[in-house]
């Protein structure tokens, strides 16, 4: 396994040239990623038991998990830090991500900025102009959640009620990056250690 500034890449065996450094088996965005789990591979560690780190990614398909074993407790502590530094820093980069989708039959776009929150916009009447729908902070849902298949809610306690969002695909990857975004935002506040 080896990190980028966006990417988790996982190898089938330790790459020994550049050609094979380009090449991963896997490679899965840091944005989309979580820590799941760090710790014992039992669950009530005993001595000399398997220290593990589970990763879960949001794909167009579900959900993908992945369980690493390392050999120290240093191992762990570092993997998983660089981990959680390194989705955060990716949420920083990016900053935004946008899909289009459909929102009551209507062809619109859904934006997720790291800073500024939800955009929902449809095209103009010109061309190249947009027409902002709704545009909400973070600190406004209320509510969000998936049916695993194509359609996201958010409810963000305006008058239009909860919204239900077909992204026409799995919607798993826009949930993982909306978490992902408020862990980055919750940590930069200094709300957790």
């Amino acid at each position: 396994m080896a990190l980028t500034e966006k990417d988790i890449l996982l190898y089938d065996s330790v790459p020994w040239t550049r050609e094979a450094w380009a090449a991963p088996c896997q490679s899965h965005p840091l944005l989309a990623t979580r820590l799941v789990h760090s710790g014992s591979a039992r669950s009530s560690p005993a001595l000399g038991s398997e220290l593990v780190f589970a990763t879960r990614t949001g794909t167009r398909q579900g959900i993908e998990a992945h369980l690493f074993r390392v050999e120290t407790h240093w191992d762990l502590s570092s993997w998983t830090r660089m981990l959680v530094q390194g989705c955060h820093s990716a949420a920083e980069l990016i900053k935004e991500v946008s899909i289009a989708c459909t929102l009551n039959g209507q062809d619109v776009r859904l934006s997720i900025h790291y800073e500024n929150g939800f955009t929902i916009t449809r095209e103009g009447a010109g061309p190249g102009s947009t027409t902002v729908l709704y545009r909400y902070p973070f600190e406004k849902l209320k509510m969000s959640g998936d049916d695993g298949i194509r359609s996201l809610f958010l409810d963000f306690g305006g008058p239009e009620g909860e919204m239900v969002l077909d992204l026409h695909s799995g919607p798993k990857p826009v949930v993982f990056v909306l978490h992902s975004f408020l862990s980055a935002k919750v940590t930069r506040m200094g709300l957790l250690a």
